[in-house]
């Protein structure tokens, strides 16, 4: 049994909570308490503690921070009694108690549970007191003080408590018989349902003399747990009165078996959920913990889906019959959730989900039957099976890096001596350990159903947006991988000429775009071998990828590309800005080595041509062992410079959102949507957004703004029909989907499918189940009431963390290695920049407080065997883009190391860039401060450890006392987290709102203008398009206003209508300036000074960026300064 986790958490309760006995003379008594000595217990504890009452204000020394005021996100079942219960008013001293429990310093802890008619109920309460002696130590003779430990233990388990029909009724504690100042109190709420709603309160009886804490008044390690004879009755709960909120009947519907069963009041409350409906016991708990089991892949019996037999090495009666099997379990799947439906209390809920699965079933039955009826459609799955194949092998090929020899010559150190045979396993790397070729069912029939709509481009689910709703590390990516190839091939086999550009995949992070650049390409470059093999029925043109991001993470031109080359190759630079790092093909090395002295090389990057056409391109210097992408004439496919994919048109082009945005400054932009000098020649075929839950808010609303361009440069007309792209989204967390896509792609609520649709229950739609024997990801609470600062909780944790991952017990030194570095994940980069600064400093020297008060100090071996600090690393927006690849791999470093190898990352500091895409196995720790503004972002974030069965996930989040929020969600803990997709909350996206037609109306005026004009619209000076261009944009775009929010239809069109006569009235000279000369512009960059030679507000403020971003402030000295006159 793994006990890593439990022994971690006991740790950090022994530290922070207490009692933490140390088995030394002088520090433990006959009775096996705990004597302090070295800190008083208010020093040493700082938490579970009950403060005496009427304690001076300014003993609170807690840095609590003013917080924005939000809307309510957790639920509150207690807020309100029920009508005609005759309990209009909260009672007086129910306020007096629950103020002592909400308390700083607080003086009581409280519960609120719900009781059954009749039923009995006990108690049980525990608590620590501590006294000062003081006396001569008889070793030393010198004075020392002393803080011996006594248990407080009571409870009436041979009574029932008496459960008062109206007021308080209160006990008085005593242990021994003898009184401890401590009073348990049980106060009447209300009724509801038949069951009545008490809550239970812990109460410290002492003043502080004078305002004054004395550590005598204080209680430590307070607790008590309740126990009931007939089971607590779940809280009531709040019922939204918008009926037509389909996400909240859903929830209610699929979570109806989870209920909450109490409420903290200054703690949190815990029951052990697995034993619900019969809960018989309720504690508080001042750390609490809750553990969320994995939802999993689901395997089905008798259905194998293995890529190399649905591929062409396999045969047509083995794919289809495999997949009819797969059709046929899910529609015996969806036949049981018809026999379920009688028991479902809201039938009209269950049925809209049956019929969604029965939708879905539909579609994947006619993905089979066009297999079996069209043979290029089976081609293309058949190629699509073989590629993924191949992709898998070789994007898990090791990276192999560069040595060099005696000579100086470059050679492998670890290098794979035969690359992957897809027709020979013996060949594929590591086969007894890793799983190859294994398709998850929900991938292969998401791309069962979207067969038809890539191969009949104006089928009706071309209308539909799909979108892949599944938990982080369920393997979405291969699955809209999978259908990428599909796509390719389908699309090379309807017509080989059509070599323009047939997927855009969209990303909304740099750290994401970069990583899964990497991963496409592998699967490219199996799209490309496999063209060139079938050359015949797939063409000549290269199949290949284009990462289009800002100048930050790759060069936006060929020159600035050579020119940083150079700087590289020559060593006047260490900045690369060149994405690729290894092979996508091989897994070697690929960037800077460095030779003797100052030399350099730069395997797989190679500067060919002279003069004006110098040029960039990849290819892979691993000759020796054969790599296909290293001989000359067949380069990597691979680009990264805008003016390469312009001209190349890659046939699945990955970039940002932002970069959009670039649009209308790029007319030459327009091939990629298959347009040529104004002359449509193709257009693509998918669009692909991952992480669909970022797009949201501001970013959500300028995107879906930009989208009335996408779409119309995407699109074409096929007589009277517009034939669009599919669209395909994806994402983990998200509310209210289908009303943030139709307000992003405008294509009717009605359109957009989850996929996997919900069943009945959350916890199994068939193609995902809860796995409720693994190893889930347990979060663990964390307030500190006692302590001084959020500063001085974050640094004891920081350091007991570090302390801990060497301290537990372990057969192999191995397995501390998943908990051995702590991610840090913040709400900011100043909370961060805090943390970084107490690492070196604060965190350190805690640690070795730590050692020494538990006397390990003096223990032989101590400095050798002891934690240190060896490796930080930080992951925000601070770090360089060409820096983030380097720190990925620094966190794959596994404990223990040898001496002479580089050491594992300690801490790793990160904010919101982690929280999608970062897949690093080996991280099992992290540490939240405070709540994140959303439970998405709570989700994604914390999903980046435990992603491997070796190192379960366990997450510690740092509540602040002083924020409500951070307060209301550490006291609804076991509530929140068991339902915490429950908890996703709904965003909005208003594309065409006021503000955003003001800064951005225009762009898509110029930029649809632009991108579907030829070389003489594009020209200088820029010429006022004429009555029937500007009647097209505004039918193009009253189109999706009408679609999507008509009520702001005639205020845009006016719009419009203003920014033409402004465009008359200005006559610029150039569409667009990013020098500030002084020549007017129609364009300039938003946050960019305008230049006052322009005139005042003349020339369009024109975004970069979907971002919002303000003008630029600047200092200037003044040499002037001021005298004192004589």
């Amino acid at each position: 049994m793994d006990t890593r986790r439990d022994q971690i958490i006991d740790i950090i309760e022994r530290e922070f909570i207490g009692p933490d006995p140390i088995n030394v003379p002088g520090l433990i008594q006959e009775n096996g308490e705990e004597i302090l000595s070295s800190d008083p217990p208010r020093v040493r504890y700082i938490a579970g503690i009950l403060f005496p009452q009427k304690v001076k204000q300014e003993n609170n020394t807690q840095d609590n921070e003013p917080e924005e005021i939000e809307p309510k996100d957790i639920e509150d079942t207690e807020d309100s009694p029920e009508k005609g219960s005759g309990r209009g008013e909260v009672l007086q001293d129910v306020e007096e108690l629950l103020n002592l429990s909400n308390a700083f310093q607080q003086s009581a802890i409280s519960i609120t549970a719900a009781i059954k008619p009749n039923d009995k109920i006990t108690v049980k309460v525990s608590a620590g007191t501590y006294v000062t002696l003081k006396d001569h130590n008889p070793d030393t003779e010198k004075e020392r003080t002393r803080y011996p430990r006594s248990q407080i233990t009571w409870g009436n388990a041979d009574d029932a408590l008496i459960l008062p029909e109206e007021g308080t009724k209160k006990y008085t504690v005593t242990n021994n018989r003898h009184n401890t100042n401590l009073c348990f109190a049980i106060t009447y709420r209300y009724s509801r349902d038949g069951n009545r709603l008490y809550t239970f309160t812990l109460e410290n009886t002492n003043i502080a003399e004078n305002g004054v804490i004395r550590d005598e008044d204080c209680l430590f390690q307070t607790g008590f747990s309740l126990y009931s004879r007939d089971a607590f009755a779940p809280l009531p709960e709040n019922e939204k009165l918008n009926y037509n909120d389909k996400d909240y009947l859903s929830n209610r519907m699929m979570y109806r078996n989870v209920k909450g069963y109490a409420i903290g009041h200054g703690c949190a409350a815990s029951w052990d959920d697995e034993k619900a409906p019969d809960i018989h016991e309720i504690k508080t708990s001042i750390f609490p913990t809750y553990e969320i089991k994995p939802i999993v892949p689901s395997r089905i019996e008798g259905v194998s889906l293995d890529m190399f037999k649905l591929s062409d090495y396999g045969s047509k009666e083995y794919i289809i019959d495999k997949l009819k099997h797969l059709c046929s379990e899910y529609g015996n799947w969806i036949k049981s959730l018809n026999d379920k439906l009688p028991e479902i209390d809201d039938k009209g809920t269950a049925s809209r989900h049956i019929t969604a699965c029965e939708d879905c079933l539909r579609r994947m039955r006619d993905g089979v039957s066009l297999l079996e009826s069209n043979d290029k459609v089976l081609l293309a799955f058949q190629l699509m099976n073989q590629a993924m194949l191949l992709q898998q092998l070789h994007y898990n090929l090791p990276l192999q890096t560069w040595a060099v020899d005696k000579d100086d010559n470059l050679y492998l150190g670890n290098p794979v001596e035969q690359l992957p045979d897809i027709a020979n396993t013996e060949t594929w790397y590591q086969k007894d350990v890793r799983v190859y070729g294994k398709w998850r069912p929900f991938q292969l029939a998401f791309v069962l159903i979207n067969l038809r709509s890539m191969f009949q481009n104006d089928c009706d689910d071309r209308q539909i947006v799909d979108l892949i709703w599944f938990p982080t590390g369920g393997g979405k990516t291969e699955a809209y991988l999978g259908l990428s190839a599909y796509t390719i091939f389908i699309r090379r086999l309807l017509d080989k000429a059509n070599s323009g550009t047939a997927i855009l995949m969209r990303y909304t992070l740099r750290l994401l775009t970069s990583q899964q650049y990497e991963r496409a390409s592998s699967m490219i470059c199996a799209c490309e071998t496999i063209r060139k093999e079938k050359e015949d029925l797939l063409g000549t043109d290269r199949i290949s990828i284009g990462l289009w991001v800002g100048g930050d993470t790759s060069p936006n031109k060929m020159s600035d590309a050579v020119a940083k080359y150079d700087k590289l190759y020559n060593g006047t630079s260490d900045e690369n800005p060149f994405v690729i790092l290894k092979c996508p093909w091989c897994g070697a090395q690929m960037g800077v080595v460095n030779k003797k002295g100052r030399l350099r090389e730069t395997p797989g990057y190679r500067k060919i041509g002279t003069g004006q056409s110098k040029k960039v391109i990849f290819q892979c210097s691993n000759s020796a062992h054969h790599c296909e992408f290293s001989q000359n004439g067949n380069e990597l496919p691979l680009y990264i410079v805008d003016g390469d994919i312009y001209e190349k048109t890659p046939t699945l082009l990955l970039g940002t959102v932002d970069k959009f945005a670039m649009l209308p400054y790029r007319p030459e932009a327009q091939t990629i949507f298959g347009i040529n000098n104004g002359h449509r020649i193709t257009a693509p075929d998918l669009i692909i957004q991952d992480e669909l839950h970022l797009i949201s808010g501001p970013l959500g609303s300028m995107v879906g703004h930009y989208e009335t361009m996408i779409d119309e440069l995407s699109s074409y007309h096929n007589g009277n029909k517009k034939i669009k792209p599919k669209i395909i989204a994806s994402t983990a967390t998200i509310s209210r989907a289908s009303e943030q896509c139709h307000a992003l792609y405008g294509c009717g609520k009605d359109n957009v499918k989850q996929f996997p649709p919900s069943g009945l229950d959350a916890g199994d739609s068939f193609f995902a189940v809860e796995d409720k024997k693994a190893a889930g990801r347990r979060y663990v609470g964390i307030i500190a009431n006692a302590s001084s600062s959020i500063a001085t909780t974050t640094i004891r944790l920081y350091a007991a963390l570090l302390y801990a991952a060497k301290a537990i017990n372990v057969d192999n030194e191995s397995e501390r290695d998943g908990y051995w570095t702590n991610v840090g994940y913040f709400n900011s980069i100043r909370e961060l920049g805090q943390t970084e600064t107490w690492i070196k400093a604060d965190i350190d020297e805690y640690l070795h407080v730590i050692y020494k008060r538990r006397y390990e100090d003096k223990l032989e071996g101590y400095r050798e065997n002891r934690r240190y600090i060896w490796e930080d690393e930080e992951l925000t927006s601070r770090v360089r883009s060409d820096k983030i690849p380097f720190s990925l791999q620094k966190l794959g470093i596994r404990y223990p190391t040898e001496k002479d190898e580089k050491k594992p990352v300690d801490i790793c500091l990160a904010t919101n860039m982690i929280s999608v895409g970062v897949d690093v196995p080996r991280l099992g720790l992290m540490t939240v401060s405070g709540q994140p503004k959303t439970t998405s972002e709570y989700i994604q974030a914390t999903s980046r450890v435990g992603r491997d069965k070796s190192a379960p996930g366990l997450v510690f989040t740092i509540y602040n006392p002083g924020k409500p929020r951070d307060k209301s969600h550490y006291e609804h803990f076991e509530t929140y987290h068991s339902r915490v997709y429950c908890s996703v909350e709904p965003t909005s996206v208003t594309p065409f709102s006021a503000p955003l037609r003001e800064r951005a109306l225009h762009a898509l005026v110029i930029g649809i203008m632009r991108l579907e004009g030829d070389e003489g619209v594009n020209s200088n000076p820029p010429k006022v398009p004429n009555r029937q261009i500007v009647e097209k944009i505004k039918n193009i775009i009253s189109g999706r206003i009408n679609a999507i929010d008509s009520e702001e239809l005639n205020e845009t069109l006016r719009h419009i209508d203003s920014i033409i006569e402004n465009w008359k009235l200005w006559e610029p000279s150039k569409y667009q300036d990013f020098t500030n000369g002084d020549e007017l512009p129609l364009m300039f960059p938003a946050g960019s000074r305008r230049n006052e030679a322009w005139g005042k507000s003349r020339g369009f403020e024109t975004p970069t960026s979907m971002r919002s971003v303000d003008a630029s402030c600047e200092a200037y000295v003044i040499e002037n300064g001021y005298y004192q006159e004589d």
